[in-house]
C-alpha cells in the first residue's frame, strides 16, 4: 500500500508545500457520527473531530485532531471516563494545534506531547473515576504528517482509494494476544467469550502504555476511527466500500452507523471519517 509511508526521526521543517506527489494540493474534511445501539440503553462513548484551515505568511496549513473514547465501568463511569479522557486530549492537543509553529517541530517533540496528554487522561480517570475505564485512539494530522497514539481496540483505520484497507492500531484485548501467540486463530477470535477483556486502557495500572507511530500522507485517501462497536461487528471489505462510496462525508458516517446496528447493534458505536485529498 502506497497510501502511508513511514519516515524517520527527523524534524519536519522541509514539509511546507502542502501538496501530493502528483502535485494536487492537500485537504482535509471530516464528519462524526454515533449510536447508541440497538440493546444498550445508554452511551459510554465519546469522540472528538477538529478540521483546521489557515493561510498566513505565503503558507499554508492543514490540520485535524480526531479522538475516539470507549468508556469501559457501567453507566456513569465509562460514560465519565470517556468523557474525561477527551476533554484532557483537548486541552493538552489544542494548543499545539493551533500553533503556527508545529509543523517545524520534531518527531521525538510529538511524540513527548501526545505522551503527556495521554498521561494527563490516564491521571485524570485513575483519580476521578474509580473503578472506571476508557479506550483511547487520537490521530493527529499536520500538513502531510500522521501522528498515531493509542491504548486500548478503538482503531485507526486507513483505506486507500481503491477500498484497501489497513489496521494502524493493535488491539491491546486479551484475544489479540491469544492470536499473536498462535493460541487460537481469528475465527476463534472473533467468536471467543473474552473477546472484549483488554489488558491495557486507561484507569488500569498495571502494565499502562500508549502506543505511538509517525507516517507521511504521499497521495489520496481516507481515515477511519472507531469503537469496536463498529468493527467488531462490521467487516472490513463493507466498511471500505461506505468509506470509500461517492456520497457526502456525513452520509457515509452515519451510513457505517446503520450497518453496525443493522447488524445487531449490540454496543455504542462511535466512527470518524476523514478523506485526505
Amino acid at each position: 500500500m502506497k497510501l502511508f509511508n513511514k519516515i524517520s526521526n527527523e524534524s519536519n521543517s522541509n514539509l511546507k508545500k502542502l501538496t501530493f506527489a502528483d502535485g494536487k494540493p492537500v485537504t482535509i474534511q471530516a464528519a462524526l457520527a454515533q449510536s447508541v445501539g440497538i440493546t444498550r440503553d445508554h452511551m459510554e462513548d465519546a469522540a472528538f473531530s477538529l478540521v483546521l484551515q489557515e493561510g498566513y505568511c505565503e503558507q499554508s496549513k492543514r490540520a485535524g485532531l480526531f479522538i475516539v473514547a470507549d468508556g469501559m465501568g457501567g453507566h456513569m463511569n465509562g460514560e465519565l471516563a470517556s468523557s474525561i479522557a477527551i476533554q484532557k486530549l483537548k486541552e493538552n492537543l489544542s494548543p499545539f494545534l493551533f500553533s503556527h509553529q508545529n509543523d517545524e517541530s520534531s518527531l521525538e517533540e510529538v511524540q513527548q506531547m501526545l505522551e503527556t496528554a495521554f498521561k494527563s487522561a490516564q491521571q485524570a480517570v485513575l483519580e476521578e473515576v474509580s473503578g472506571g475505564g476508557s479506550t483511547l485512539t487520537a490521530a493527529l494530522l499536520i500538513n502531510q504528517d500522521l501522528y498515531l497514539a493509542h491504548v486500548g481496540d478503538s482503531r485507526l483505520y486507513l483505506v486507500s482509494k481503491d477500498g484497501r484497507t489497513e489496521v494502524l492500531t493493535r488491539d491491546h484485548s486479551l484475544v489479540q494476544r491469544l492470536v499473536d501467540l498462535g493460541q487460537i486463530n481469528q475465527s476463534e477470535a472473533e467468536l471467543h467469550p473474552q473477546k472484549n477483556v483488554l489488558y491495557r486502557a486507561l484507569g488500569q495500572t498495571d502494565g499502562f502504555k500508549v502506543d505511538f507511530n509517525h507516517q507521511k500522507i504521499t497521495a489520496p485517501g481516507h481515515l477511519m476511527l472507531c469503537s469496536d462497536g463498529l468493527w467488531g461487528l462490521v467487516d472490513d471489505g463493507k466498511m471500505a466500500e461506505v468509506i470509500c462510496a461517492r456520497l457526502p462525508i456525513e452520509e457515509r458516517a452515519e451510513k457505517l452507523c446503520d450497518l453496525a446496528n443493522k447488524a445487531g447493534g449490540t454496543d455504542n458505536i462511535s466512527v470518524i471519517v476523514v478523506d485526505v485529498f
